[in-house]
């Protein structure tokens, strides 16, 4: 054999046996998050009612997350805001979201700030209407053992909220759909 025929079979040979093996280095998983929120949630067609939200969280890297979330609101009673005409509106929101986490307190106290799109059914009367819809939130999340966390508004108590919901869909006389939840308090549990 020749000279350059060899070195090629000997690096070959090396080259095979190294990568056979070689010793590898598993990724630990992304952390992942089951969050369950209620309290009021109040609308622009003068609607008040109770809210569950729900939502699977996902770290990305370093300080950003996605979560997929579904909030559904059940009404109560009208007269909520201001406005001169209300509407009787369930509501139903599914929607992809980014965050951004921002530690006050190492990984025990941070909050989480996203924006998100999503779809939205509105159910009065009988009549149903579907739409995009678009969220911002702000959160604050307070760890409490090793996996659970409480979250609730950004700042406990002025303003009561942690979400705002928009779309430019028309329903009845409303030319758009906005609202949000007041008092949200809820859980989140590291999977």
């Amino acid at each position: 054999m020749k000279t350059k025929t060899k070195m090629l079979m000997t690096i070959s040979i090396c080259l095979a046996i190294t990568h056979g093996y070689a010793q590898t280095i598993e990724k630990l998983p992304k952390p992942a998050y089951l969050s369950f929120q209620s309290g009021a949630f109040v609308d622009g067609y003068n609607s008040f009612g109770v809210r569950a939200f729900f939502e699977y969280q996902k770290d990305l890297k370093k300080n950003w997350q996605y979560g997929i979330s579904f909030e559904q609101k059940s009404h109560l009673f009208r007269a909520a805001t201001d406005h001169f005409n209300s509407l009787s509106s369930n509501l139903s929101l599914l929607s992809y979201n980014h965050y951004y986490k921002l530690k006050l307190y190492k990984d025990r106290v941070f909050w989480t700030s996203g924006l998100g799109v999503g779809i939205a059914n509105v159910n009065w009367d009988g009549n149903n209407k579907i739409g995009i819809v678009f969220n911002g939130s702000v959160t604050l999340n307070v760890r409490i053992t090793k996996r659970l966390y409480i979250e609730t508004s950004p700042l406990i108590i002025l303003p009561p909220v942690n979400r705002f919901y928009y779309s430019p869909m028309n329903v009845s006389t409303y030319s758009d759909l906005y609202g949000g939840p007041f008092f949200p308090i809820g859980f989140k549990v590291k999977l």
